[in-house]
């Protein structure tokens, strides 16, 4: 007996300690949401028409009409603030989906972030004339959102277009739709269906509030008493302590703001009925998504979509070469075999290892057709939106990229070679405004790139077939993880030299093969992203090559440019190889169970990944000048 009273002691105390953990979490969270609520203010009044050149575009939810005194208003915004999208949000929004906007929007880094998008409340949002004319370049009228996902995606894609640009504002007179659970769940999945349909976080965001009701509900019953009661009332208050009049701010006159600002209309029911009410929308929306989950399965299984999927081409790999493709020595070792990591697409892949130059490559290299079916919906189509995430979140890499040609020159002309999505275009853009930046790359989004404003010029092909009759000559050529996906990296620095201006600065940089990491984590290194990664360069190896080439190196970085997080990736793709995604179009419908098996080991590594994510923010701060990264960089200035 007294074994389990002692037991059952230690599960009261810790369920207390975790109780008063939640309420400051509750706490900080309130005194954030209402200083950014601070942030969100009415829309002005015209005092006069502006004349933007154009027409106000709008992107409204289905059923949700705006109307002319609205966009005026936005237009006046437009042109007193030089706003270029505008999100309107409903004066009536209700208090919980004001806080998921609350939560989701910093309005603070809508100023000062420039690959910040975040969406809105996701109810209508203004285009200014240049917006709209960019968006609907080459495709038409702005498409109008079926559904709220569309509606998510359009109000993000529009943000897009407006870096540093984009405010979110009260719209009095706009009157809210009605969000039912289906919409909640497209919402979700607007926001972290990233490649949908193959990689959603759309379960987890709504299997987490379900563990935040649990622990609330729970733990009023296994510790009853000071600790639940506060994180209840901390919990159930935060409507009206975020929404009450006046904003935190005591810098701000609450007389001068109070009406301008968001002001839900169930404040009160809301704090009052908050736990039962959260509890029937978590139970709703997480049935809704499931039942939407089944119907696509079920409607994949009855078109037999397998059918439609591409299928690897026959001619998958070259003949196997018994010479290294970077020094020609013919002393080769094996180093690496691995599969799709990412993708789970069939095939079995092969590294071989330079002994004289320590080049990894590989072996045999995929053909044309080979990358080609392995590209598909990688950077583009189903994997576009995760890579766009995934760039967006290197902001401070970007400037650090910048700031080693920033050390030693102003460019006045710039091409970035492989340049993706544009996000170092468009990070540069803001250190040299008035230089032009030009773009290649071979996928579309570099043309959406342009449109977006990130880079001056868009040329889409090889680089290497391109660079005769590029215009150049260029101050700065960059290649930016380039060089790995190509077949010929000598062939590639030739045709940088050619367009680079004389005396001009070469940047590269590569995943760095030299990391310890790369042997200790094997297959599972996130850098080697077979089969898009066709070699590794050593670093020695590619200064000793520029400066035969007639280059002089003014600074080489190893753990100033490494990317980092090398145990946090490297669990996501053993998650990825043992448990593969049950969405991954392209294979065939999973076996019964899989699902669950696969809900059951993301909850398995939900621990060790937290870890290792601290354990990767503590090596990559701490690893020196002197200490390999993950990657590394080059700078170098070219032959006069």
């Amino acid at each position: 007996m007294g074994h389990h009273r002692g037991r059952g002691g230690r599960v009261r105390r810790v369920t207390k300690a975790a109780l008063w953990g939640l309420t400051a979490v509750h706490l900080v969270d309130t005194v954030v949401l209402r200083r950014r609520r601070a942030l969100v203010t009415s829309l002005l009044t015209p005092a006069r028409p502006p004349d933007l050149g154009g027409k106000v575009g709008v992107i409204a939810a289905p059923g949700l009409e705006v109307d002319d005194d609205i966009v005026a208003a936005a237009a006046y915004e437009m042109d007193l603030e030089g706003f270029q999208v505008v999100d309107l949000v409903p004066a009536d929004l209700p208090s919980e989906r004001a806080l998921r906007l609350l939560r989701r929007v910093a309005p603070e880094r809508q100023a000062g972030d420039v690959v910040y998008a975040p969406g809105g409340a996701h109810e209508a949002v203004a285009l200014h004339p240049q917006v709209v004319a960019r968006m609907t370049e080459g495709a038409g009228p702005t498409p109008v959102p079926t559904d709220r996902a569309a509606m998510v995606r359009a109000t993000v894609r529009a943000q897009r277009y407006a870096p540093l640009r984009a405010a979110v504002r009260v719209a009095p007179g706009l009157d809210a739709t009605p969000q039912t659970p289906a919409d909640r769940w497209d919402e979700l999945e607007g926001l972290t269906a990233w490649g949908q349909p193959y990689l959603s976080l759309a379960p987890a965001a709504a299997a987490a509030r379900l563990v935040h009701l649990a622990a609330l509900t729970a733990g009023a019953v296994v510790a009853p008493g000071a600790a639940a009661a506060t994180a209840l009332v901390s919990w159930a208050a935060q409507p009206l302590l975020v929404f009450r009049d006046g904003p935190i701010d005591p810098a701000v006159d609450e007389d001068d703001v109070a009406d301008e600002l968001l002001q839900p209309p169930d404040l009160m029911w809301d704090c009052l009925l908050r736990l039962p009410r959260a509890w029937i929308e978590a139970v709703d929306t997480a049935v809704a998504g499931y039942r939407k989950t089944l119907a696509a399965r079920l409607g994949r299984t009855a078109g037999n979509a397998d059918d439609d999927q591409p299928q690897p081409p026959e001619d998958l790999f070259e003949a196997r070469r018994d010479d290294c493709p970077w020094c020609g020595s013919t002393s080769l070792r094996p180093r690496l075999d691995t599969t799709d990591l990412f993708q789970a697409k069939p095939g079995a892949f092969h590294l071989d290892e330079c002994k004289a130059c320590k080049q990894i490559f590989q072996n045999p290299a995929l053909t044309d057709a080979g990358l080609s079916y392995y590209y598909a919906d990688f950077y583009e189509g189903l994997g576009e939106e995760a890579w766009e995430v995934i760039f967006a979140s290197g902001l401070q890499h970007n400037r650090n990229r910048a700031q080693a040609i920033a050390r030693i020159a102003e460019p006045r002309t710039w091409l970035d070679v492989g340049a993706g999505h544009g996000h170092f275009c468009l990070v540069a853009k803001q250190r040299w405004p008035e230089t032009r930046f030009e773009a290649v790359d071979m996928g579309d989004s570099i043309e959406e790139a342009a449109r977006r404003g990130r880079v001056d010029v868009a040329h889409i092909g090889f680089f290497a077939d391109l660079a005769p009759d590029l215009p150049g000559p260029y101050d700065v050529v960059s290649m930016h993880h380039y060089l790995e996906h190509t077949r010929d990296p000598r062939a590639e620095l030739a045709a940088a030299t050619k367009v680079l201006a004389p005396g001009g600065h070469l940047m590269i940089e590569l995943p760095d093969p030299a990391t310890p990491w790369a042997r200790r984590l094997g297959r599972f290194w996130f850098y080697w992203v077979q089969p898009q990664h066709l070699s590794f360069i050593r670093c020695e190896e590619l200064v000793a090559h520029l400066e035969a080439e007639g280059y002089e190196i003014l600074a080489v970085e190893r753990a100033g440019a490494t990317l980092g997080y090398d145990l946090a990736t490297a669990l996501l793709l053993r998650l990825q190889d043992t448990v593969r995604s049950p969405h991954l179009p392209w294979l065939p419908e999973p076996p019964p169970g899989l699902r669950a098996k696969r809900i059951a080991a993301i909850a398995a590594i939900a621990p060790p990944f937290v870890a290792a994510l601290a354990v990767d923010t503590i090596k990559d701060a701490s690893t020196g000048s002197g200490r390999l990264g993950n990657a590394y960089r080059i700078v170098a200035r070219g032959p006069s």
